[in-house]
């Protein structure tokens, strides 16, 4: 079965959906200023993964959400640890 309502060698992208990760993710990569790699070798994950869970593909385990918690302190509380945590920034 061909699917003809579509360009041959098209990706399927799904729409994107704001979830309550996805945002927050969103304004976490603006407000460090990081591009999607970056951001995912800050997380630990793959791009691909980093990429599905902010545009609201799929939702993140519950593990990132404490994750970003833990990062934000170490961020408030020892700017210069949290610099050497950045990807390229050390």
């Amino acid at each position: 079965m061909t699917d003809t309502t579509r360009p041959p060698g098209r990706p399927r992208v799904r729409a994107t959906r704001a979830t309550e990760a996805s945002v927050t993710l969103s304004l976490v990569q603006a407000r460090l200023d990081l591009s999607a790699q970056a951001m995912a070798q800050y997380l630990g994950v793959p791009v691909a993964t980093f990429r599905n869970w902010r545009d609201g593909h799929r939702e993140p385990p519950a593990l990132l959400h404490r994750l970003l918690d833990v990062l934000g302190t170490v961020e408030a509380l020892a700017p210069g640890i949290h610099e050497q945590l950045l990807p390229g920034r050390k």
